[in-house]
């Protein structure tokens, strides 16, 4: 009974591994977009050789446009990379687990391998005591 639930915490601990993996390459998206914007922000300079007040605003108003979507960008860096931190914990336990019935069921397979080369022994040694009465009553 422990062995098959072992094979479903092993199951689960594959699965909590692939979603680790997703949740990795989320964050590292999130990331990449928002380094992205911050070049897009740095590359938009406030000064120009053709000073318009039309042109100015415009570019202003972007560059507060794009200041906001990369507030809004970090934040979701910063969330991306706190699931994932949650999830890295919750494969931690779960590897834990995974180890203690594996422990557990080698310890009870060592302990009944055990058990029965003690019983087999006590038989053999109970043969060899039978033998050896019956050589001295002869």
């Amino acid at each position: 009974m422990l062995k098959s639930y072992l094979g479903l915490q092993q199951d689960a601990l594959e699965a909590m591994g692939k979603e680790r993996q997703r949740l990795r390459e989320v964050a590292m998206k999130e990331e990449h977009r928002a380094l992205r914007l911050q070049e897009v922000i740095e590359t938009m300079h406030p000064g120009s050789s053709s000073f318009h007040p039309l042109l100015w605003q415009n570019k202003q108003q972007m560059q507060g446009q794009l200041r906001h979507l990369l507030t809004h960008q970090l934040q979701q860096c910063a969330l991306a990379s706190q699931d994932l931190a949650h999830h890295e914990g919750q494969l931690v336990r779960q590897f834990g687990r995974v180890k203690g019935l594996e422990l557990l069921l080698d310890k009870r397979a060592l302990a009944a391998r055990q058990r029965q080369e003690s019983g087999e022994q006590r038989q053999l040694d109970e043969l060899a005591a039978l033998g050896h009465r019956a050589r001295q009553g002869t």
